[in-house]
């Protein structure tokens, strides 16, 4: 069941991309990994490859916007390297909580962002 699930996380996040780290760390946590660290590693290896498979396929069906996919990738291969370069040198349980305390602020976000507005019409 967890490897079903993680490749349903492989298409969701070769597509959107939004929480692909998150939802990598819960399948894998679900596959029964519990080093914080190892399970970053291991996010990082299979995202960088979902990512390169997604590129290739969207490159092939002519879809990239060239100008803002150069400013997207130096922003994201500053945040793998600062990404790594930190989450090494702190506790593991700061890792844990900062993982969780990310993914529940931009959920409480995004939700608000959708039907916030809505509520008060």
């Amino acid at each position: 069941m967890a490897i079903v699930f993680q490749f349903a996380v492989a298409l969701y996040g070769g597509y959107f991309g939004a929480g692909i780290g998150i939802l990598m760390l819960a399948s894998l946590g679900f596959i029964g990994f519990t080093d914080i660290h190892e399970m970053n590693a291991l996010k990082n290896l299979l995202s960088s490859l979902i990512n390169a498979v997604a590129t290739v396929w969207f490159i092939g069906a002519g879809l990239i916007d060239w100008p803002k996919a150069g400013v997207m990738t130096v922003g994201a291969l500053g945040g793998y390297f600062i990404g790594a370069h930190f989450s090494q040198r702190i506790p593991r349980e700061w890792v844990r909580r900062s993982i969780t305390g990310i993914g529940l602020a931009i959920s409480i976000y995004t939700f608000w962002k959708q039907f916030g507005g809505s509520w008060h019409r």
